[in-house]
């Protein structure tokens, strides 16, 4: 087995220069600098309420996972108790395993968290023979896009494909976006989540600003990601 995993806050998110320039208020969460808010975080729940919100999660801990894809199905039952296809999805224990191809996964989750699932896959090292484990934390920036008319934004950029219609698309898809390829984790109708390398992570943000424009998007910092997530759980009939 091979893991890499790179030291704890190596590198601050790409997208740092623009948010400071927005008015980005940061703040240390788990060795990495986030953008908590712009100056008004019950304003930037307001957005994502009524319209939409754009907000820079790349403090997230981020993991490619590959292995013979028989072995790697077997892998994912016992840590999950489910099971994953190439383009499919699992949120589990505070994870979301998505399928990028046969062989191959990506998992996400919360920056503190990262530590314990490195070592649940050192573990299972004994398990699976050629398992390989990369830690693109640092490597990889990821884009949130939330709120009630995400939809529109996702259709803009064309993400739904021709039809425009979510239920035509894998919850884990590529697309190009600004010409860079993109992984798209829609995790619901009012959330999405956008993978890409670290260096093209402007280009992205920005390609999706234009698109989103027409919609209303505006900056949002995690204290008003949180709340509306929160806002959204609650709101769910029981």
């Amino acid at each position: 087995m091979s893991v890499y995993a790179p030291s704890e806050g190596a590198s601050s998110s790409p997208l740092a220069p623009v948010l400071r320039q927005a008015g980005a208020v940061f703040s240390g969460r788990n060795g990495r600098s986030t953008p908590l808010h712009y100056g008004c975080a019950a304003g930037e729940l307001a957005v994502c309420v009524t319209g939409v919100g754009l907000l820079d999660r790349s403090d997230l801990t981020k993991l490619t996972i590959e292995a013979p894809a028989e072995q790697l199905s077997r892998l994912i039952a016992r840590l999950t108790g489910g099971t994953l296809a190439p383009g499919g999805t699992l949120f589990a224990g505070h994870h979301w395993w998505c399928g990028a191809e046969p062989g191959s996964v990506i998992v996400l989750c919360e920056r503190g968290l990262g530590a314990g699932l490195r070592a649940r896959l050192q573990a299972e090292r004994r398990h699976v023979a050629g398992l390989v484990v990369e830690d693109r934390s640092d490597g990889w920036a990821a884009i949130a896009v939330i709120g009630r008319r995400t939809g529109e934004v996702l259709r803009s950029l064309g993400v739904y494909g021709e039809s425009g219609d979510p239920r035509e698309v894998p919850p884990f898809t590529a697309h190009t976006v600004g010409a860079i390829e993109t992984w798209w984790l829609l995790e619901a109708d009012r959330r999405a989540l956008a993978l890409v390398p670290h260096d093209d992570a402007g280009r992205v943000w920005r390609a999706i600003e234009r698109a989103g424009r027409s919609s209303g998007i505006s900056y949002v910092g995690l204290e008003a990601a949180r709340r509306y997530s929160l806002l959204q759980r609650t709101a769910r009939p029981s």
